[in-house]
C-alpha cells in the first residue's frame, strides 16, 4: 500500500513515510493555526487515549497526533512488520518527531509530550532544539529518583492495594500465541486505580482502554534491560540549556510521577509555568479535562 503524503492526512489518519519508518498520523483542525504535535505515552500504547480530549484544542492549534514506531498502526517489529527490534530506541523516536515537524513545513512546532512521550519530548529538545517552539510536559518527569515520595503517600499505598498483580510470565500475556499488546493491556487495566483519581469513572476509563491498540514490540527489550531510558540524562539541565517556554501540566494527585517532581522542575526552570490539575492523577486529561485544556490554551495563546 502506498504511504500517504503528509498533505493528504486528515482527521481519520493515514500512514506516512518519515525518517525511514511508517508512522500513522492524524491532522485535526485548521492548518493555518500553529501546529501542536502530540507524543503519546507507553511506549506500548497508541495515541487514541488522548484523542477525545486533545481534539478540543482545534480552536487553538492545528493538532497533529501519531503513533510512535513500534506502536499502534505505525511501523511494527515482526511478526506484524519488518522493523528491526534494534531500532526501538528513544533517540530514534525523537528523530521521528523532528522529521514529522520538518515535514509540516511550518518551522518550529509546539510539542505536547504525555508521560513517556514527555521523556521523548525532552530528547527532542536535546537532539533537535531548532524544531521545538513551546513545550508542554504532561504527566511526566525529568527525574528518576522519586520512589520515597511515592511510598510515603497514603493515597499511593491505598491505590496500590486496589491494583491486581500481573504475572509477566503468564503465557496468555507474553507467550508466542498471546495477542498483540496483551501484557500492556493487562497492566493498564490492573493499574487503573493508580492512573485515574475518579474511581466513579473507572468504567468510563476502561471503555477508553478497550479502544487502545496496545502493542508487544517493546516488551522484550524492556524486560531484557536493553531499552535505554526514554529521556536524556540530566533532563532538567537539557531543558534549562534550551531555555524555551515550558508548561508543566501535572495532576495534583499524580501517583506515577508524584507532584513533587513537577514542583522541583518548575523551580529549576525560570521559563516554566506549572499547572497543577486538581482531583486528577496520571490521566489528568481524563480526570479533570476542563482545567487541563484551559491551562494549555492559556499557554499557547499569545
Amino acid at each position: 500500500m502506498r504511504a500517504a503524503t503528509l498533505d493528504e492526512v486528515t482527521a481519520d489518519g493515514a500512514v506516512v513515510r518519515l525518517n525511514d519508518v511508517d508512522l500513522f498520523v492524524r491532522r485535526l483542525g485548521d492548518r493555518d493555526l500553529p501546529p501542536l504535535v502530540v507524543i503519546h505515552g507507553g511506549p506500548s500504547w497508541d495515541h487514541s487515549y488522548l484523542l477525545p480530549v486533545i481534539a478540543d484544542l482545534t480552536d487553538t492549534a492545528h493538532v497533529v497526533l501519531f503513533d510512535l514506531r513500534g506502536c499502534g498502526r505505525s511501523h511494527r517489529t515482526p511478526p506484524l512488520g519488518d522493523l528491526p527490534e534494534s531500532l526501538l530506541r528513544p533517540r530514534l523516536l525523537a528523530d521521528d518527531v523532528a522529521a514529522l515537524i520538518r515535514a509540516l513545513g511550518t518551522g518550529p512546532a509546539d510539542v505536547l509530550g504525555f508521560s513517556y512521550g514527555g521523556r521523548i519530548a525532552m530528547r527532542l529538545v536535546q537532539q533537535h532544539p531548532d524544531v521545538t517552539g513551546r513545550l508542554i510536559l504532561a504527566s511526566t518527569t525529568a527525574y528518576t529518583e522519586f520512589g520515597s515520595e511515592l511510598t510515603g503517600s497514603a493515597d499511593y499505598r491505598r491505590r496500590r492495594d486496589m491494583c491486581t498483580e500481573i504475572d509477566v510470565g503468564d503465557p496468555l500475556l507474553t507467550g508466542r500465541t498471546a495477542p498483540d499488546g496483551a501484557l500492556s493491556r493487562a497492566m493498564a487495566e490492573a493499574e487503573a486505580p493508580l492512573q485515574v483519581w475518579r474511581l466513579d469513572r473507572l468504567d468510563a476509563w476502561r471503555e477508553i482502554l478497550d479502544r487502545v491498540r496496545f502493542s508487544s514490540d517493546y516488551d522484550r527489550p524492556y524486560a531484557s534491560g536493553s531499552l535505554p531510558p526514554g529521556g536524556p540524562e540530566n533532563a532538567h539541565e537539557v531543558l534549562l540549556d534550551w531555555g524555551g517556554p515550558v508548561l508543566i501540566l501535572h495532576g495534583a494527585k499524580e501517583m506515577s510521577f508524584p507532584i513533587g517532581t513537577a514542583r522541583r522542575l518548575h523551580a529549576a526552570l525560570p521559563a516554566s509555568t506549572l499547572a497543577e490539575i486538581p482531583d486528577a492523577a496520571h490521566m489528568a486529561h481524563f480526570d479533570n479535562p476542563i482545567p487541563w485544556l484551559t491551562a494549555i490554551r492559556r499557554f499557547l495563546t499569545p
